[in-house]
């Protein structure tokens, strides 16, 4: 699987997770953000593709995703996500 594909699902992930995600430029790397009660995700546009992945792979594996969230693909893309779930 190439890694757009892999950063769609997990823009689908954290949808599924009822996190907003927003695309903007700018100078920030980009992450999960509260405001509120609304959890946000930013994602740089001019990051390439493996920062914006990384971002996303940090920021997820400080939640605890259920196990049958996460596609096979990302599992075996992203082996530290299962570590962290239960």
């Amino acid at each position: 699987m190439d890694k757009e594909a892999l950063f769609n699902q997990l823009i689908g992930l954290l949808e599924d997770l009822s996190v907003t995600v927003k695309y903007d430029r700018g100078n920030f790397t980009g992450g999960l953000f509260r405001y509120h009660e609304d959890n946000i995700f930013y994602v740089n546009r001019k990051e390439d593709i493996d920062h914006k992945l990384q971002t996303i792979i940090n920021e997820l594996k400080q939640l605890d995703i259920p196990q049958e969230m996460l596609s096979v693909e990302i599992r075996e893309a992203f082996p530290e996500l299962t570590q962290s779930t239960k």
